[in-house]
Parts: C-alpha cells; structure tokens; sequence
C-alpha cells in the first residue's frame, strides 16, 4: 500500500512512467487536493495522471489537514498525504524533502522516487540499465536532485546491473 503525492506523480508523468508506481505498489491512494494539483487542463502530463488515477483510491482531505498544515509548516495537501499515511500505517511516496522530513517526523515511512527506481531494479521491473535512464530522464525533465544523491543512485545501480 502507498499514499502518492504530486510531488512523485508529475515528474513520472512528465517522462512516461507512472506504470512504475502500478507495477511496484498495491493499494494505490491519495487526496482529492493531490488529485487537484495534479490534473490541471493544458499541463503536460495531465491526461497520463487522468487515466493514471483511475486505478487510485482518491480520499477526501483529512478534516485536520488545515491545522496540521499550519503547525507543521507545509501545504494542506501535503498535511493531507501524511495525514492519510499515518491513518493507514501505508507508505508515502514523495519526492519533496520538506513533505518527506515532516511525515518521517510523524512516523510516517517514505519512499523517494530514486528509491522507487531501485524498488524497481531489484524486483526486476527495470534493468539497471533502464533505471538509469529513468532517472536521467527526470533529471532532464527538471527534477531537482542532489548531485551526491544521483551518483549514489547510480552507484546503486551499477551494483544491481
């Protein structure tokens, strides 16, 4: 079971690969404000994640997303996907440091994008290879990553391959 957040859904949307998520994890959820965050006319990606999310479980917002919002200091989405998460005792997967410190600070576990790739990998889901693409291709598509964490990856990689 995962809880998605836009923060991993549009960045695989932008480069083809939200059969990643469908392949690797079961019980796919998330929030209505991800769902309007992510399905925005004329966005590229918007029609992938439309038929994307016709496989997930799409909650309501949490009631107590506004003020974990607020005494949290993250966005009411992002409250709801943790909120979410928590409730379930499901995995997050995100690809925003912020989102990630904050659920991880409220028990929550989480999985990166990068760790969704590896996921991948070892599941045979990807050669090493084919990974590595991935996630050059997020990186190219604007995905912000940290230069330690893409060589770490890669070295990753390389071992699985």
């Amino acid at each position: 079971m995962v809880v998605l957040d836009s923060s991993a859904l549009i960045p695989l949307a932008r480069v083809g690969c939200l059969d990643l998520v469908l392949a690797t994890y079961e019980d796919l959820r998330t929030v209505e404000d991800v769902e309007s965050e992510v399905l925005v006319p004329g966005k590229p990606g918007t029609a992938a994640l439309e038929s994307f999310l016709a496989d997930v479980a799409v909650h309501e917002t949490p009631e107590a997303a506004e003020r974990v919002a607020d005494l949290e200091g993250v966005a009411e989405a992002d409250a709801a996907v943790i909120l979410l998460a928590a409730s379930l005792d499901d995995r997050l997967l995100a690809n925003d440091r912020g989102l990630i410190a904050v659920a991880r600070s409220n028990g929550v576990e989480c999985d990166w994008v990068t760790t969704l790739l590896l996921r991948c990998t070892s599941r045979g889901i990807l050669s090493a290879e084919e990974a590595k693409d991935v996630l050059y291709d997020l990186v190219d598509a604007g995905t912000t990553l940290d230069p330690k964490v893409y060589v770490r990856v890669q070295r990753a990689l390389d071992e699985m391959g």
